[in-house]
């Protein structure tokens, strides 16, 4: 079974959007699927609850609806997907993405084609921290039948080609089983940021691959959170980012404490990492986070 994650803060347009192009792959995807949508504490007025409740009346598969009265953010949200997924795969996907059935089928068939390979993802036109998985359309997409398009071109032209990758950022993910069995979910003192570095580290000291499949590629809007965020509540989009550097330096001070105090103090941008020292070191803690059981004092499983 395929458990998807799908987390939103406000964006209901956004979260529209990707809803629907889910609704559109599954009818071309015969996998048994289960749907986990978290709502990390959105607005009342952006009406995030009532599309998750509508997409599970759209639907014949399990669906899933958390709802959050405290902000996790990523590593959070991501965390409590991993640990209510039930599924031998599952995919992470972001509310500012558009799915596609050639994406969703080629990351995987890519996860299929060694046992080592515990950790899936594709290209887009806005990629976190891998310049070299941009790939960005020689023209404006105009709607959803241009992001299939284009997707079901990259999917022919580069097929199952995958490249490894050194570290795990991005936000449309495929994980096996195996690999959640092995490490567990991700570390949550990392609160916002890191979480998935840590987690990318934490496979490839366990002995899988993390890989691009260069033949998958989907719509993502980039930056749509702050974007939004920084529209509805009239703040300056400069400050908005501001603030989420401060999330960043304070997310690295414990990322440098856990894997290399050797690091700058200052967030000095990851290719100052000496990522094969961290794959390589010896320490003298547990590599391995439990699943957290739902907190109903913070949330509502619906």
């Amino acid at each position: 079974m395929l458990s998807v994650i799908i987390p939103a803060r406000n964006s209901k347009a956004l979260t529209s959007n990707c809803l629907s192009s889910l609704l559109f792959t599954f009818q071309y995807v015969n996998f048994p699927t289960e749907f986990i949508l978290i709502d990390d504490n959105s607005d009342e007025i952006e009406g995030i609850l009532p599309l998750f409740l509508n997409f599970r009346k759209s639907v014949k598969a399990k669906v899933k609806i958390i709802r959050f009265q405290q902000r996790q953010h990523y590593t959070g949200v991501f965390t409590c997907g991993l640990s209510q997924a039930e599924g031998n795969q599952i995919f992470f996907l972001s509310n500012d993405m558009m799915l596609t059935p050639d994406f969703l089928k080629t990351v995987l068939s890519v996860a299929n084609l060694e046992p080592e390979i515990g950790i899936v993802r594709g290209i887009s036109q806005y990629t976190d921290s891998h310049p070299d998985h941009i790939c960005a359309p020689p023209f404006p997409m105009r709607g959803y039948q241009d992001v299939l398009d284009f997707s079901n071109y990259i999917s022919r032209y580069h097929g199952l080609h995958y490249v490894e990758d050194k570290l795990l950022s991005g936000d449309a993910i495929l994980i096996k089983r195996t690999v959640l069995d092995k490490i567990g979910v991700m570390d949550t003192r990392f609160f916002g940021y890191f979480g998935d570095l840590d987690y990318g580290i934490r496979a490839k000291r366990a002995g899988f691959k993390l890989v691009c499949a260069k033949g998958a590629w989907l719509h993502h809007e980039g930056g749509g959170h702050i974007k939004h965020e920084a529209n509805t509540e009239n703040v300056n989009l400069n400050l908005k980012h501001q603030n989420r550097m401060e999330m960043v330096q304070a997310a690295y001070i414990n990322f440098r404490q856990k894997w290399d105090t050797f690091l700058p103090e200052t967030y000095p941008g990851y290719l100052n990492f000496d990522f094969e020292k961290m794959f390589a070191q010896k320490v003298n803690f547990s590599e391995y986070e439990a699943p957290k059981p739902l907190d109903l004092q913070i949330c509502q499983a619906l």
